[in-house]
């Protein structure tokens, strides 16, 4: 089956799925239809502009001896900033700030957290593991061991250090979960010698100087492949497990931090600010169609409706994947819609001018769709290269900004192109559909 035949019904298809994920279910009251799509929750994520959240401080704190410089707060800035992102939290704002009398801190903004526990854990911890020979001392979770490790009844046979961060993963032993991760040698050849030599008796691992797990070593553990297990699968070990993992993957803090508050944030800018920008977008929008219609007659009104398909399709994509809608992203959202009608009046007056060469409406479609594409392509793809840059460069508003632009321009190029075309294509075979006035153009 050829595309002509199969494209209407890829975008009937198309159509029908995104406004079963736009519906707003808890406005409708149709709390019954599912939640999840396509394996994710569907939702609408607001940005700490708009919705709040909570702001965690953490006070840089030396130990003794230490000079803390600004690239080693500035490393601990981002390994924050990626461990409360391997969270699921979409654009969170974490920088550092110096006070009057010297002292630094970072400070962490998170958008609607659900669990405010979590990302306090997970932000003060610095992260530091260290595998423990317990030299005969029975330890417990929880216990803090720092006193034993100065003392020398406890020894640690190497740190976090020696884990390889790319080979960090979620997995599951014997019904229970936990993470799994090589080591580097050497550390990987001491772990093997002390597994030999102590099978079926435990081996500590602690977390900034308290033992988080004593899995019985069942047997010699060699060639660096190792599992970390938290417990049977439940809500609150899954918790323990992803805090576990955020902090292999991306490391160890190398400063000491001290909570110094919690407190909840307000939208900075707030619902009145999103009411007003959607109303903007909302009266641009419209214009936009009005100008359409007016000008380019039936190919305005497919255009129009192209646009209407565009915008439905790009806001079920953004609760799909769970994009972060600030105001800028708002912005780039509105952006967009004006980047797809351009296309549309590109294909339009590369047609209108084939019709005046004297070339059958059919024809005259299909060039003008042809003529103006090498256009189309050239305009989006650098629209495409300007905002991967500063998705890549930018900050976290900018990368939202830069997102949403992205998946914009890629979706525009489907609707003013696929969209447009395919429902021209169907209308011209119609007896009415070649009438040349509606096209608003003379010979």
């Amino acid at each position: 089956m050829t595309w002509r035949r199969t494209a209407p019904w890829v975008i009937l298809i198309t159509l029908l799925l995104a406004i079963f994920i736009d519906l707003p279910r808890q406005t409708l009251g149709l709390t019954w239809l599912p939640s999840n799509v396509l394996g994710r929750d569907v939702r609408t994520v607001l940005g700490l502009d708009l919705q709040g959240g909570i702001r965690v401080t953490l006070g840089v704190e030396p130990q003794a001896g230490q000079v803390v410089t600004d690239e080693q707060v500035e490393t601990a800035r981002n390994i924050i900033e990626r461990r409360v992102g391997g969270l699921g939290v979409s654009e969170p704002q974490v920088r550092t700030e110096t006070s009057g009398d010297g002292q630094r801190r970072i400070v962490v903004e998170v958008p609607g957290v659900k669990n405010e526990d979590q990302v306090r854990s997970l932000v003060g911890s610095t992260g530091q593991l260290q595998f423990i020979d317990p030299r005969g001392q029975a330890l417990t979770v929880d216990q803090d061991i720092r006193p034993f490790i100065a003392d020398g009844s406890v020894g640690v046979l190497f740190d976090g250090s020696s884990i390889d961060p790319g080979s960090v993963n979620p997995a599951t032993q014997s019904a229970n979960i936990g993470v799994e991760f090589t080591l580097r040698s050497p550390a990987s050849d001491i772990w093997c010698q002390f597994t030999t030599a102590n099978t079926t008796r435990p081996g500590p691992i602690a977390l900034d100087g308290r033992i988080i797990t004593t899995p019985e070593i069942q047997s010699a553990i060699c060639g660096g492949q190792t599992i970390i297990t938290v417990g049977p699968a439940s809500s609150e070990n899954e918790v323990e497990r992803t805090n576990l993992y955020n902090t292999l993957r991306f490391g160890a803090l190398p400063v000491a931090l001290n909570e110094q508050g919690v407190e909840s944030v307000a939208p900075t800018l707030g619902a009145d600010f999103l009411a007003q920008a959607l109303i903007a977008g909302a009266i641009g929008l419209g214009l936009v169609l009005l100008f359409m219609i007016a000008h380019y007659r039936l190919p305005g009104v497919l255009a129009a409706g192209a646009l209407i398909f565009y915008t439905l399709v790009t806001y079920a994509v953004f609760r799909l994947i769970g994009v972060t809608l600030t105001l800028a992203g708002v912005a780039a959202f509105i952006l967009s819609i004006g980047m797809a009608v351009d296309a549309n009046i590109l294909i339009f007056e590369r047609m209108k001018e084939e019709i005046r060469l004297g070339k059958t409406l059919g024809p005259a479609i299909e060039a003008g769709f042809n003529r103006a594409w090498s256009s189309i392509l050239d305009s989006n793809v650098s629209s495409l290269l300007v905002a991967s840059w500063l998705y890549w460069q930018g900050t976290t508003v900018v990368k939202g900004f830069a997102l949403v632009l992205i998946i914009g321009v890629l979706i525009s190029m489907f609707s003013a192109v696929t969209v447009t075309r395919t429902v021209l294509r169907m209308i011209v075979r119609t007896e009415w559909g070649r009438r040349l006035e509606l096209y608003h153009v003379e010979r």
